[in-house]
């Protein structure tokens, strides 16, 4: 068995020393691993916590400060955990004492509160690109600069859209949409404008994040 100690750097997170201070005092002597991107960067498209997920093994145990270090929106931190359990993974969480393990009522609990709490965030996206929306339809003039050029596959887009905000990474939405990224991308820089909640909060911005801490 070997733990670890996982991390997200982030200049805005004042308190990050004593978390991590705090986390080495919870588990001596794991490998600590950080990442320094934005907090919208999905786990799998970090480059830290993808090479140790592909070293992580049954019996293995993961140390983070809470389960935000696996995503902001709850669909995405609900993926990740459900990939590390099903690795046969402990994860410990430092913020407030929880331990989740597979086949354990406690963790079944916690998945259960997340996967509700990730429904009503969807919708809440939804409804805030819904008014974005109509409030640009509001503006003919508005409307016709956002959306001018060839007609988008709307059928396509919908489904492109509901992926992007379950917390699927780009690649895997474009390779499970049989579209390209640029699609994808398109697609995540119109929903960033008119979300205003989670990991697709990007307002104003219409490419994919560089990956720079925030």
């Amino acid at each position: 068995m070997t733990s670890y100690i996982y991390t997200r750097f982030s200049p805005k997170n004042r308190a990050h020393p004593e978390q991590l201070s705090a986390l080495k005092q919870l588990s001596p002597g794991s490998e600590v691993i950080e990442d320094q991107v934005r907090g919208n960067i999905p786990p799998f498209e970090r480059p830290a916590f993808k090479e140790l997920f592909d070293n992580l093994s049954s019996g293995d145990c993961l140390f983070v400060w809470w389960l935000t270090a696996f995503g902001r929106d709850f669909s995405q931190a609900k993926q990740t955990l459900e990939s590390l359990l099903d690795r046969g993974v402990t994860i410990v969480t430092g913020c407030e004492a929880l331990t989740l393990k597979a086949d354990c009522p406690q963790t079944k609990l916690i998945m259960t509160l997340l996967s509700g709490y990730a429904k009503v965030q969807i919708q809440h996206r939804l409804f805030a690109a819904e008014l974005g929306r109509e409030e640009l339809k509001g503006d003919p003039e508005l409307w016709k600069s956002k959306f001018r050029g060839r007609p988008a596959d709307k059928q396509k887009h919908q489904q492109v859209k509901a992926m992007l905000l379950e917390g699927n990474t780009i690649q895997s939405v474009a390779d499970q949409c049989g579209v390209s990224v640029s699609t994808v991308k398109r697609v995540k820089a119109k929903l960033n404008q008119m979300d205003d909640e989670g990991c697709l909060r990007r307002r104003g911005r219409a490419t994919e994040s560089s990956g720079d801490p925030e």
